[in-house]
Parts: C-alpha cells; structure tokens; sequence
C-alpha cells in the first residue's frame, strides 16, 4: 500500500514538473515574439490616463468649477500658456500677473478652466520642489 502512495505521488510530481517545463517554454517563446505588447499596453494606459484627465477637466470646466493641476509655465509664440503634467495640453492663461515671475518653473496651479478658448484663470500658484523640478528637467518632460 505504502509502496502504491509512493508511486503514485512520484508520478503526480513527474507530471506536473513536465507540464510545468513545457508551458514555461511556451510562454517565453509566446512573449519573446510580443515583446512590442507590453510596451503597446503601457501606452494604452497612458492614453486612458491622458483621456481620463481631458474628461474631468472638461466635466469641471463645465461646472466652473476650480481644479488643481500640475505642469509648467512656458512663454509660447508671446503668449504665457501652462503645460499641465498629465495630458500636455497647453492652456492660455487669462490672467497673467497671476504667474508673473514663474516663467520656466514647475507649479502647482488652482484655476478655472474655460474650455471654449481653451484658457483658464489662475487663482492661485505654488512652485514645486526644487527637486522636484530637477527630476522632472531631467526626464526631458
């Protein structure tokens, strides 16, 4: 009885360790061959991400509602726009003595959006961290 356990669960272990090996083998050679997947899937998120923000900026500019967003204060073609974070877009800024003396700086802005000339009024700013902005030049962003 005993010698009958043995061989059965010598065999049960054997089996799995094949089965184990074979669909190992499998899912490396599947994934070596999709290796643009994973990099297809990570900007799949990112555009969610990006679309996600554009909705809840446009639901709250709708609103009038105030939104806090992070990004940079940038001179454009003569104009002073805020480059928010998430989505890149860029937004005119109505009130410009509200960031007068950001230009170039990372910043934490709360502003009302007006999506139909894609401007916003600026209530108040903060500057990032200094750190902040430097890890942030750095990933050329």
């Amino acid at each position: 009885m005993k010698r009958l356990l043995t061989i059965a669960l010598a065999f049960f272990f054997s089996t799995g360790l094949a089965l184990a090996q074979s669909s190992g083998a499998s899912s490396n050679a599947s994934q070596d061959q999709n290796t643009g997947a994973s990099s297809n899937s990570s900007q799949d998120k990112s555009a969610k991400s990006t679309a996600k923000a554009e909705k809840k900026e446009a639901k709250n500019a709708e609103k009038g509602k105030s939104m806090t967003l992070t990004g940079w204060v940038k001179d454009e073609n003569g104009k002073t726009v805020f480059v928010n974070d998430k989505d890149k877009q860029s937004w005119d800024i109505a009130n410009k003595d509200a960031v007068s003396g950001h230009e170039g700086h990372h910043v934490k802005v709360k502003a009302k959006l007006n999506e139909s000339d894609h401007s916003m009024t600026v209530e108040s700013v903060k500057m990032m961290k200094k750190g902040k902005q430097a890890n942030h030049e750095k990933t050329g962003s």
